[in-house]
């Protein structure tokens, strides 16, 4: 049993140096990891357990382990598959329709997982992000930046591996339509009306209704582009 806590516990470390490296660009192709003290005090595990995280990024290719020098991110991290920023670059509506027709497709589903699988203090934050959001929206802020964070902290508690790693190539893609949308005031407005009921049926854990609000909210959005 303690074995596998130990394994789960280096899974959890390599996945959030993976966030750190991917997807919050902490750690750049080719910079150097902060020494083991540092990292593992940060991380708030033990070296053993860094190392085990860090051994398994190696494996992926992710991370290098240069003797004598230390760890370094690799110079080329792994393809994660199709890079949809290119699609938003085209600027053209259908594809804009085309990127929300497939979160249509695999954000209800996730939502449902999030139901299922979200622990309470997952569900205390995500609230806490769509309250963000309300607050942000009110100030006249980056609205658009706090609803993503809406829409992570929900795939994030879905607990699915694939999903988590999908949703940053897709969110590249919805930001940059987001910025050239000339209907970014109805899509707030939306956003605001929409987050709240997903947040209610999630709050409630019920699967078939939160699936169906996200439903609802992807099918807005693909309405007002």
């Amino acid at each position: 049993m303690m074995e596998r806590k130990k394994a789960k516990l280096s899974e959890k470390t390599s996945d959030r140096l993976y966030e750190m490296i991917v997807d919050e660009h902490r750690y750049v192709p080719g910079s150097k990891l902060p020494n083991e003290n540092e990292l593992s005090g940060e991380l708030g595990v033990s070296r053993t357990t860094l190392r085990e995280a860090i051994s398994f990024l190696a494996a992926q290719g992710v991370l290098e382990i240069r003797r004598g020098k230390g760890t370094f991110v690799a110079e080329s991290l792994p393809a994660e598959g199709l890079d949809l920023t290119a699609l938003a670059g085209v600027r053209s509506r259908v594809r804009a329709k085309d990127l929300f027709e497939m979160r249509l497709i695999f954000e209800p589903a996730t939502v449902a997982l999030a139901c299922q699988r979200a622990s309470d203090e997952e569900l205390r934050l995500i609230r806490r992000k769509a309250e963000r959001v309300e607050e942000i929206a009110a100030a006249g802020g980056d609205w658009p930046l706090a609803d993503q964070e809406f829409h992570w902290a929900i795939i994030k508690a879905s607990h699915n591996e694939y999903m988590r790693r999908l949703y940053p190539i897709i969110n590249s893609a919805v930001n940059e339509i987001l910025q050239i949308s000339q209907n970014r005031q109805q899509m707030q407005d939306i956003a605001l009306r929409d987050n709240r009921l997903i947040l209610e049926f999630l709050l409630r854990r019920d699967e078939a209704g939160a699936r169906y609000a996200m439903s609802i909210h992807m099918k807005h959005l693909i309405n007002t582009l």
